[in-house]
């Protein structure tokens, strides 16, 4: 299994973004609009990385100093001490591979370890299986559906709803 780390996105990550964008098997699973120019995306770009980590902690995966995805923590509540996670692997080459439960293990430590955090929830798409069993090998719980939520790759679809307690992450350890 490939040693997988966490590190900051930098404005240097763009052409890499870039060429996710244009991948629209990716954009479609992670909600991206397709077809965006060089332009539009260094704008959305760096309006992401001055983003204060208060509001959204995204880092970037990298694998052999290769950015290869993004793992977040956003929605914070800081009074209930919970927050929303989200990941995406860039180059689907390295989907399926164990890069998104490395990083997703060490989000999820920092979320539990550093921020305190009591409660992690994550939603995903009902017909995005990969991602649901990421969830669930990361010891997250379903907690609910939503019917007919939102669209995904074209289609409107359940959206699943998980929760991580700190208790069971702490469990797992």
């Amino acid at each position: 299994m490939r040693e997988v780390q966490l590190r900051p996105l930098t404005l240097g990550d763009l052409a890499t973004i870039y060429l996710w964008s244009q991948d629209e098997v990716f954009c479609r699973a992670n909600g991206w609009s397709i077809g965006l120019s060089w332009q539009q995306l260094r704008t959305w770009w760096m309006a992401l990385l001055q983003t204060s980590p208060d509001v959204m902690l995204r880092s970037g995966v990298a694998v052999q100093d290769q950015l290869v995805g993004f793992v977040e923590l956003s929605s914070f509540d800081w009074q209930e001490k919970t927050a929303v996670f989200g990941i995406a692997i860039g180059a689907r080459s390295l989907w399926g591979q164990g890069i998104g439960f490395q990083a997703g293990q060490l989000m999820l430590q920092h979320g539990f370890d550093h921020l305190q955090l009591k409660a992690i929830f994550a939603e995903v798409h009902a017909p995005n299986l990969r991602s649901l069993a990421l969830m669930r090998k990361l010891g997250f719980e379903e907690t609910g559906r939503l019917p007919l939520h939102e669209v995904y790759q074209g289609t409107l679809s359940d959206v699943v709803c998980f929760v991580l307690e700190s208790s069971c992450w702490n469990s797992r350890i």
